[in-house]
């Protein structure tokens, strides 16, 4: 004992703290579809019922009776659906493999992926209005742009084939994937990658989906989540409905003309000091 007396500790909430101060953005992610590349629903019900005859193919050429094949591929795209809403969005590969293994039928999942990529490339694939203009005037601003996208329908290959005829690659730094890496939105691990790729911190970017999926995705990685409404009316059914529940405190972006608007109110909101993320949860399932 040396008669010291320790000094008092002061507890977190006793310490004064700074008030939040605005963050610049530098740097957007966005999805891909609907939110830069859309189908119009006549087109897109073609393109379904294309996709949904490549896979049933090989199960009929094995024997199997076409509607005991379109059964099994109706199957196989709702365990996908299920996957990708748990984080693990499905490669080609796996798809192929899960048929095979519960149709009893050999797939081969190179054949399956060239055909589903050739026909994509022959889809009437529009790009948002707008959406080419507002890239390269956030570009010329100085912010690192970066897509984040779930791929169940394409291959990598064909996924970046259909950038590229959009002529929408240029304008990205980084392009993250799920069909090339082991986890898919919303888990934060593709925004996270996105965001190594580009060099930025999660605080310091924003990114711009239409789902669901890419609300929690991007919060859940520390990033502001924007909310695309601009192709709500052309999605199916079954997608708009992943949009729904998303509280008004997430910013709406409507038209991609706004696009330079929305990040500007969004780099002049005060953040936090020192926040680098938010804590990552379970993924809804």
């Amino acid at each position: 004992m040396t008669g010291r007396t320790r000094p008092r500790r002061v507890s977190r909430r006793g310490r004064d703290r700074l008030p939040p101060r605005p963050r610049p953005i530098r740097a957007l992610t966005v999805d891909v579809w609907f939110t830069l590349l859309y189908l119009r629903p006549r087109d897109q019900r073609v393109l379904e019922a294309g996709r949904a005859a490549i896979w049933a193919r090989p199960l009929v050429s094995a024997g199997l009776r076409s509607p005991t094949a379109n059964d099994w591929v109706t199957r196989m795209h709702r365990w996908a659906s299920r996957a990708e809403a748990s984080g693990r969005a499905p490669t080609i590969e796996a798809q192929a493999g899960w048929l095979a293994r519960r149709a009893g039928a050999p797939v081969d999942a190179n054949a399956v992926g060239d055909a589903l990529d050739a026909l994509a490339l022959t889809a009437p694939v529009r790009v948002a209005d707008g959406a080419t203009a507002a890239l390269g005037e956030l570009k010329d601003e100085g912010l690192a742009l970066g897509i984040v996208s779930n791929v169940l329908h394409e291959t990598p290959r064909g996924a970046r084939s259909l950038l590229d005829a959009a002529e929408l690659t240029p304008y990205f730094r980084a392009i993250v994937l799920s069909s090339e890496h082991p986890w898919s939105k919303p888990r934060p691990e593709p925004f996270r990658a996105a965001l190594r790729e580009l060099g930025v911190r999660a605080d310091a970017a924003v990114h711009v989906g239409d789902l669901m999926y890419d609300i929690r995705g991007a919060r859940r990685a520390g990033i502001a989540p924007i909310l695309f409404t601009g192709l709500h009316r052309w999605e199916p059914g079954h997608l708009r409905a992943l949009a729904y529940g998303v509280g008004p405190s997430v910013p709406r972006l409507r038209r991609w003309a706004d696009a330079r608007r929305v990040v500007r109110e969004l780099s002049n909101a005060p953040r936090a000091p020192g926040r680098r993320g938010t804590r990552e949860r379970k993924p809804d399932r």
